[in-house]
């Protein structure tokens, strides 16, 4: 039977590696015992935190079906280079982690706004630069928020993995922070024609730097649980519709890597 990523698994193996744990991502930022980022996602530091400050950071936006492994490689390779990393779900999930709760649309920005703020005001991180790694259809809400006067401000690079370009709307206002656009050309939610028009589209506002994986399908980067598991994601900006994922270990390091050398030339800091 077909399965989705389960988040709260995901969390678990986090905390048995000894990391920063997140708590419920429907908990508030405004009263919790800790209101920094811990509070509101999975953080990992870079092992030199503590003796470099400000650190640059990267809230890795996962979607719909909340933190999960494809996180994970990325995480290591921003570490590796000195940038800290906030694993950050957008919706509340279900009580068995199954789907998505209904929000009112305005709930992801405002809960990944928040959450840039929070980095920004956190003094490990205050007046560095941070970026967001935007998962699937998360894509959308990090444009938007990157593209949202105040929220933007905080925001000097973004990168895209196939957030379903031909759905994503054209909006009237753009991201002036430079952009990675990535996607496979074995995606049927990302085809060359689609994401070459949003590449076009993004340009108006800032650099795009468009990468396209050979061989590569949806979520190339979303290792099965298990030899036999079957795994499905939901279609960027099609709701009810499905993605079969076919994992890629070849692929998936080398995207890694790219990702980690965009993140650290952008959010290098400021000479």
């Amino acid at each position: 039977m077909p399965t989705t990523a389960r988040p709260r698994l995901a969390i678990l193996a986090a905390a048995a590696l000894g990391l920063a744990i997140a708590l419920a991502p429907g908990r508030s930022l405004a009263g919790d015992p800790c209101d920094g980022p811990e509070a509101i996602g999975l953080l990992w530091l870079p092992a030199n935190a503590d003796a470099v400050a400000p650190v640059p950071a990267v809230i890795a936006v996962h979607d719909a079906v909340g933190i999960d492994s494809r996180g994970w490689r990325y995480a290591e390779q921003l570490t590796a280079a000195g940038i800290a990393v906030l694993h950050l779900e957008l919706h509340d999930t279900s009580a068995d982690g199954a789907g998505p709760a209904p929000d009112d649309g305005a709930a992801a920005p405002a809960r990944l706004a928040a959450a840039a703020a929070t980095l920004a005001e956190d003094p490990r991180f205050g007046g560095a630069r941070l970026g967001i790694l935007a998962f699937g259809a998360a894509g959308e809400t990090a444009l938007r928020v990157a593209a949202a006067p105040g929220a933007g401000e905080h925001i000097a690079a973004l990168v895209l993995l196939y957030p379903g370009c031909a759905t994503l709307p054209a909006t009237e206002a753009v991201s002036r922070s430079p952009v990675l656009l990535m996607h496979g050309d074995a995606d049927p939610a990302n085809t060359a024609a689609d994401c070459a028009g949003l590449a076009a589209r993004l340009a108006r506002g800032a650099s795009v730097r468009q990468i396209r994986h050979a061989g590569a399908g949806y979520a190339w980067d979303l290792p099965p649980s298990g030899v036999e598991e079957v795994v499905t994601m939901p279609w960027p900006g099609s709701p009810g519709r499905w993605l079969p994922v076919s994992h890629r270990p070849a692929i998936a390091e080398l995207s890694a890597t790219q990702v980690a050398g965009f993140f650290a030339r952008r959010l290098a800091p400021a000479r």
